[in-house]
């Protein structure tokens, strides 16, 4: 019963987060739908320069990895007979956050953006990994170790990957569509 209070309030949170945190309210005076279709980049970089403004650009990039670890964590947690293989999860995943998407443009309150889709699913696919890792360990001690190293490795990958992506197919698509 508390996971599912847990991932009531979780959903609130990322819900609140998604269409009211960070001036979203005020992006709603623009009345027109605003959207990314095609993934011109992964934005999930480490900085190579300090500067105010870009380390605010790589805690934002890094919160919309980082803000579906638990949802990746708690939905299988919940629900151990219907979520217990990726597919399953991660159709459930991109179900939820294709309607969260929608729901931001028709609302005006944010953009429809592709990029931020996949880097979500990331997120979500940290923590369901990271879920599926640990569930086999016999001690809380062991679980929680498990899962912060899992966690930390796995959110390491997803920043190789988008960096691959970023030097390989960012610039094809560029060449292609434009961007």
């Amino acid at each position: 019963m508390f996971l599912f209070i847990f991932l009531g309030v979780y959903i609130s949170v990322l819900v609140y987060f998604m269409f009211f945190g960070f001036g979203r309210p005020q992006l709603a005076v623009i009345r027109e739908y605003r959207y990314s279709f095609i993934p011109d980049s992964i934005p999930l970089w480490l900085p190579k320069h300090f500067s105010i403004d870009i380390i605010k650009l790589w805690i934002f990039a890094l919160g919309n990895l980082l803000a579906f670890v638990p949802f990746g964590i708690l939905v299988p947690m919940v629900s151990k007979n219907h979520f217990k293989t990726y597919f399953k999860f991660i159709s459930l995943f991109v179900f939820f956050i294709l309607c969260m998407e929608i729901v931001q443009m028709v609302t005006y309150l944010g953009i429809f953006d592709i990029n931020d889709i996949i880097v979500n699913t990331m997120g979500a696919t940290i923590g369901f990994c990271s879920y599926k890792i640990s569930e086999r360990m016999n001690t809380l001690r062991k679980y929680l170790v498990s899962m912060g190293l899992s966690i930390v490795g796995l959110s390491l990958l997803m920043f190789l990957i988008a960096s691959v992506f970023n030097m390989t197919i960012t610039p094809h698509l560029q060449n292609t569509f434009g961007l």
